[in-house]
């Protein structure tokens, strides 16, 4: 279930990438958030999902996204970690990391 917390952080994301032109396909939390164990130092987990990372390698992505943590941090004042990835990769990506993450979300 999500709280007001992740749902607010969801508006601002949309808000925050349609500054950058990034299309989003889907914002997919995972973690102590959704699970409801998260603490006070616990950081905010998030993979988004966009049609617009598609053939991007990770610094080309971290040139698009510059700045989206930190304006999420500044306005939220939790940490986040977050996860930039393409649309074929999240539906087809046999990567462990993604398998879990996958499931997780």
């Amino acid at each position: 279930m999500a709280t007001q917390l992740l749902v607010d952080i969801e508006q601002v994301l949309h808000e925050l990438c349609a500054e950058r032109a990034i299309p989003v396909e889907s914002v997919k939390f995972f973690g102590s958030h959704t699970l409801g164990t998260a603490q006070n130092e616990s950081d905010v987990d998030i993979v988004l999902v966009s049609p617009g990372f598609e053939g991007k390698d990770i610094f080309q992505r971290a040139g698009m996204t510059k700045g989206i943590h930190r304006d999420l941090v500044k306005r939220f004042k939790v940490p986040f970690d977050i996860v930039f990835c393409s649309v074929s990769e999240w539906v087809h990506g046999s990567s462990p990391l993604l398998q879990g993450l996958r499931r997780a979300a």
